[in-house]
């Protein structure tokens, strides 16, 4: 016959799950201490970050006025060199030498100088078409001006309205007075 005790229990057993359940909760303790102390870092990161960046934007409000006057003397200084340039030429050489080519006959209205590529533009009205040839063959012959390129011309009340393109080569050796007819 087979005895079976239902008063005992297998107090083994229950050890051992009672020791994985313990296991397994400690286990878990420690995560979550883990993930708090990351958040509790990641917290405080963002607030030193939070501070570097009030720091810098305290410190790139002191420097702007700073940059804001450098570049204000930067814009003085490029137009100063774009001064400095414009006298480097001289500008009774460069109205001479559009005087001595304008004929008999022509009127000039407009005398425009373009120094980035040493262009003149003339603008002005003719009596005559010969006066305006006499003009042309003139900027040819010229020492100081080359190159002539009538861009336009029309006739306006009796007289041709027109408009010269040429390039300026300034003789700084020739002094102004030889420009003189």
């Amino acid at each position: 016959m087979i005895e079976i005790n239902f008063a005992s229990r297998n107090y083994r057993l229950i050890g051992q799950i009672r020791s994985g359940l313990i296991a397994g909760i400690v286990l878990l303790v420690a995560i979550t201490a883990g993930m708090l102390w990351t958040a509790v870092s990641l917290r405080a990161n963002i607030f030193f970050m939070d501070q570097k960046l009030q720091e810098l934007k305290a410190a790139d409000e002191q420097i702007r006025p700073a940059l804001m006057e450098r570049e204000r003397l930067v814009k003085d200084l490029t137009a100063m060199s774009g001064l400095m340039e414009a006298r480097k030429m001289s500008w009774t050489r460069f109205l001479t030498s559009v005087e001595a080519v304008v004929p008999v006959g022509v009127a000039l209205k407009h005398v425009e100088f373009d120094p980035k590529d040493s262009t003149v533009t003339l603008d002005g009205m003719a009596r005559s078409p010969e006066s305006l040839r006499n003009l042309v063959v003139a900027m040819e012959t010229s020492s100081s001006l080359s190159k002539p390129f009538l861009k336009h011309q029309s006739l306006e009340k009796g007289n041709i309205s027109f408009n010269v393109v040429a390039v300026y080569r300034e003789d700084k050796n020739r002094s102004v007075a030889q420009g003189k007819r």
